[in-house]
């Protein structure tokens, strides 16, 4: 009795840690899903329990040299970036789908540098990192507003050109040719991609200082951006889908179809996870689609026609 008591404790130990494991891989492979190559991401890095992070300029000196190899070892292209005491921001795109191999080397190399500096064991950040995918070009123009707006919500500068410790003073370089861009900072593709100059990105984030608070402005655009997204239910994604097939076509033997959809419907402000359940699709091919979609529409006419057709058909 007692060897089939100890045998069953065990059986159940087993279970349990293997219940344990299980959950922590799949907590993992679900937020690697999110990931993929030519993605736009906003970073938001925290001190655990509100730590200072940053307590002095050489540890900001050393993030941001460790930042910089970040940038080179990974392919990263870096858009902008801020620094407080208690956490970061980072806008930036990747290159390939390794944004949890990329945060994971400057986390952990700045943390095991900031703990012997300071003398200090444990966890340096909070969780892991939190990640917000951009999908369209407002968004990312007022994210990148909203970081370089941080320390003049925190009152630590009246302007955003006056704090040290963000990229806002590189755009600002962008009109001064006496003055160098750090070359790891990638402010021209960001400006191309949101189709704005230098001259137009800098009078909007000091317009937004005098409007409200980045955080609002934030806020309020990702309620422009998302259109009124609390609308675009998985039922109404359902009820596209029927409409497509009895108006237009079957996405099922339609592939152009199908993708022309797929990008419509997360301009419409449908979350990725939705639009992936409903075409039983995974979240990072809903990202390959749309991005594959933008390319199209720019070199292929008929693309965009198609486009116009669907959206006067199913959205307007």
């Amino acid at each position: 009795m007692g060897n089939f008591l100890a045998a069953f404790m065990l059986r159940s130990l087993e279970l349990f840690f293997y219940k344990r494991y299980n959950n922590h891989i799949m907590a993992r492979r679900n937020r690697k899903e999110i990931e993929d190559r030519g993605a736009i991401y906003h970073i938001i890095g925290k001190g655990v329990e509100g730590t200072d992070i940053f307590t002095d300029d050489v540890d900001r000196n050393k993030f941001l040299q460790l930042l910089q190899k970040m940038v080179n070892l990974h392919k990263v292209h870096l858009f902008s970036y801020v620094l407080m005491d208690t956490h970061f921001h980072l806008l930036l795109k990747t290159e390939e789908a390794n944004l949890s191999q990329a945060m994971q080397f400057l986390n952990s190399s700045y943390a095991h540098w900031f703990n012997i500096r300071h003398i200090r064991k444990g966890h340096l950040f909070q969780d892991r990192y939190k990640s917000h995918i951009v999908l369209n070009s407002l968004y990312l123009y007022s994210v990148a507003s909203y970081i370089n707006l941080n320390p003049v919500e925190a009152s630590l500068v009246d302007s955003p050109e006056e704090y040290p410790w963000s990229s806002f003073q590189y755009f600002l370089s962008t009109q001064n040719q006496n003055k160098n861009v750090l070359p790891w900072l990638n402010i021209r593709e960001l400006l191309k991609l949101c189709q704005a100059s230098p001259e137009n990105f800098i009078n909007f984030v000091k317009e937004n200082i005098q409007k409200d608070k980045p955080e609002k402005i934030l806020q309020n655009i990702t309620k422009i951006t998302s259109n009124q997204t609390q609308n675009k239910s998985p039922r109404n994604i359902e009820n596209i889908l029927r409409k497509t097939k009895e108006q237009i076509g079957n996405i099922d033997t339609n592939k152009r179809l199908k993708h022309l959809l797929v990008y419509l419907l997360i301009k419409e402000g449908c979350r990725v996870k939705d639009v992936a359940n409903s075409l039983q699709i995974t979240s990072s091919s809903v990202l390959k689609i749309c991005k594959k979609v933008d390319r199209n529409l720019i070199s292929d006419r008929i693309y965009q026609l198609w486009l116009n057709h669907i959206k006067i058909n199913l959205f307007l």
